[in-house]
């Protein structure tokens, strides 16, 4: 039986996967984070838009597909091969070079308390004594293209994850974060978003590659804050709610996937 979980944690530019990521490794040590936002291909490699005119940061061609998926499946072998906390470490610090800045008030969003109430409930469920004796690893791999629509021409990051959690959130919200947010580090410099970027490639970009999930689950589109059932192993759920329903949401399917290998 694996010992490793691969976690996909997926949606829109700016739907809050940093903020769940970030709680998820207070919750569960022994995790590697791997940000899709690391495989974009150098400045000079990613497409243009012939409609908007401008590059387009949020395509599949815009990532290097095929090395994100070799890079999952490397990390999920050599945790699958460590014995001790050590070398989670050392894979967590090597894949933390350009993770983005985490929002100011990311301690904030949701209290130490339910941080603590959460542990609490984890490790009474799985009977250990503490969050250090969680007896598996988690692969958590973030970013905007997980769970998009499939293309033949390249590897799919889905085929490499166990478990995933699909974040959205409504147009407004969506658009309100994408717009306030600054320069974003490349490859090769800056990137900052021109005038109109969010209505012309990040909004219509999401809902072109995601037909899929949307068709499974239109409460995507809806502006339902509701949690909704996954389709297959994918939780779907609004970043409308608060932080700490989302997290829950994913700490709840990370154990039950354990759970269910245990069976």
């Amino acid at each position: 039986m694996s010992r490793v979980v691969v976690v996909g944690l997926a949606g829109p530019s700016c739907s809050g996967k940093t903020t769940v990521a970030l709680n998820l490794i207070k919750l569960f040590p022994h995790t590697v984070v791997i940000h899709q936002d690391d495989f974009y291909k150098p400045d000079s490699q990613i497409p243009l838009n012939d409609t908007a005119g401008v590059q387009d940061w949020d395509c599949p061609g815009s990532f290097d597909m095929e090395k994100l998926v070799a890079d999952i499946e490397s990390t999920r072998l050599r945790l699958e091969g460590i014995d001790g906390t050590d070398s989670v470490g050392d894979l967590r610090d090597h894949f933390a070079s350009q993770w983005a800045n985490p929002p100011e008030d990311i301690d904030k969003l949701i209290p130490t308390t339910v941080i603590d109430g959460m542990r609490h409930w984890i490790i009474q469920d799985l009977g250990i004594d503490s969050a250090d004796q969680i007896p598996f690893c988690i692969v958590l791999v973030d970013g905007i293209l997980l769970y998009h629509d499939d293309n033949d021409a390249v590897r799919h990051p889905q085929s490499a994850l166990d478990i995933g959690l699909f974040i959205y959130a409504s147009y407004e919200t969506l658009k309100q974060r994408r717009e306030a947010r600054s320069a974003y580090a490349t490859k090769e410099g800056v990137w900052t978003d021109p005038p109109g970027y969010f209505d012309s490639i990040v909004w219509p970009n999401f809902v072109k590659y995601h037909s899929g999930m949307i068709k499974a689950h239109p409460c995507i589109l809806a502006d339902d804050a509701a949690a909704a059932p996954g389709s297959s192993n994918v939780s779907v759920c609004s970043s409308d709610v608060p932080a700490k329903d989302m997290l829950a949401e994913c700490v709840g399917a990370i154990v039950s996937e354990w759970r269910r290998r245990m069976e």
